[in-house]
């Protein structure tokens, strides 16, 4: 039987192995190895390692790399370095894992060096130091921008924080962000929000957030103005969380739309409770005289009775906005409303007792319609030559606009009803219209 070059047995090895042919593809290796030849011995050796390592043939395995590593070869020696570090980790041998990362690692192979760097970096902090840990996981960063110089660029994130060095962790990412490619460097922002974000640093999270809402990025930009909502909010800073949850909410990403608009409602449903326990009612004026009735009436929006709710609405017409008049319990009585639109029970479909039908009607379709029809009233009323009570109770409405439009807009993102996210649609294009709306 002819004897095959070593080159072609080295190719029908690979052929073999493609087929998942393992008795072939071995035969053929293992001819090229047997033949010495300086190029493809070698390479056929890598690769029988790596076929019998795939088949649980760890002393096969075993030799077939250290053949490969023994021949120096600046391609094959490398990569079974590593792979055999790999095995000998395996089972244990740590010494022996180590020397041949540092082997590969050594070479500066371009795929092999920067994965073996990362491994005995791992090593190291396991086993022995976190400062040449540190200093493995910095060889694999200086690779460059890719996956593996972004693992170990987490590790040594995951290292310092083990130590309280936050700082490190900062500086590590921002000389990586400083100098990769944009889109890359969005990846490693994020990185770096999850790090910083785990390990209690909040502000730190929401500044990188920041830094990503100007990414250029509208997919990242929704997905960061949402987190730094979430960090606002949990800093106690709400006013830069509406902020935020505003900017998310104008995103093309449904789902962002979604998670704002949930994370939104509590907000207005704190702000109208507080409202309804501390607003001073008796001070206050309504269409049919001092608001006393107002607290109740208002609380009811919320009621599990469709019936208080329907009562709750009347009032509204006849009361609180009541022919084309707005009165100083208007404003307090509108962040009441804010606060019910965005609440679960005003999800549900009641017989009105304000309109002319007989049709039940969803709630909030009635509620947004309150308030279309209030803004429409503020803007009058706040200009025309009314006097200064009247002029005071419509502009204490529109300085309640930019409320509106959150409001408003986390009701259309939450809006599973046609009538109600048309509703919500025309309030928005009511307030982008006026020059107060913002």
């Amino acid at each position: 039987m002819l004897e095959r070059p070593p080159d072609l047995a080295f190719d029908l090895g690979q052929m073999h192995r493609r087929r998942n042919d393992v008795a072939a593809a071995r035969e053929a290796f293992q001819a090229a190895v047997a033949s010495g030849h300086p190029e493809w011995a070698p390479l056929a050796a890598a690769e029988l390692g790596s076929l019998l390592s795939a088949t649980e043939d760890v002393s096969g395995a075993e030799a077939a790399y250290r053949s490969a590593v023994a021949s120096g070869h600046t391609d094959a020696a490398p990569r079974a370095a590593y792979n055999l570090g790999v095995l000998l980790a395996e089972r244990g041998d740590t010494a022996g894992a180590e020397a041949m990362y540092q082997l590969a690692a050594d070479s500066g192979h371009p795929d092999a060096a920067p994965r073996a760097w990362i491994n005995l970096g791992y090593s190291l902090a396991e086993h022995a130091s976190s400062d040449a840990a540190l200093a493995a996981y910095e060889h694999a960063i200086a690779f460059g921008p890719g996956e593996i110089a972004r693992l170990a660029l987490s590790n040594l994130a995951y290292l310092l924080r083990a130590g309280d060095d936050l700082a490190g962790v900062h500086r590590a990412y921002r000389a990586a962000i400083d100098s990769w490619p944009h889109d890359q460097a969005i990846v490693l922002a994020g990185d770096l929000v999850q790090h910083l974000s785990e390990a209690g640093d909040l502000a730190g999270a929401r500044d990188i957030s920041r830094y990503l809402v100007d990414s250029g990025d509208d997919s990242v930009a929704a997905r960061a103005s949402f987190d730094v909502g979430v960090l606002s909010g949990t800093l106690g800073d709400t006013a830069a969380a509406l902020v935020a949850f505003r900017r998310a909410l104008d995103s093309t990403d449904a789902e962002v739309r979604a998670r704002a608009a949930a994370a939104i409602a509590p907000i207005f449903h704190e702000r109208a409770a507080t409202v309804l326990r501390e607003t001073d009612w008796a001070r206050l004026d309504h269409a049919h005289g001092r608001a006393t009735d107002a607290p109740e009436l208002l609380a009811d929006l919320i009621s599990t009775a469709t019936e208080d709710q329907s009562r709750s609405m009347k009032f509204l017409y006849s009361a609180v906005l009541h022919q084309d008049s707005i009165y100083s319990c208007t404003a307090p009585a509108a962040v009441i409303v804010l606060g019910a639109l965005l609440h679960e029970r005003t999800d549900v479909t009641y017989t009105s007792a304000v309109r002319w039908t007989p049709e039940p009607q969803p709630l909030r379709l009635e509620l947004l319609n309150w308030l279309h029809e209030l803004i429409a009233t503020a803007v009058w009323q706040s200009s025309a030559g009314l006097t200064p009570a009247d002029q005071a109770a419509a502009a204490a409405c529109v300085a309640l606009f930019a409320d509106f439009r959150t409001a408003t807009a986390a009701a259309l993102a939450s809006a599973e009803l046609a009538a109600v996210a048309n509703a919500a649609t025309e309030v928005l294009a009511m307030l982008a219209s006026l020059p107060v709306s913002e």
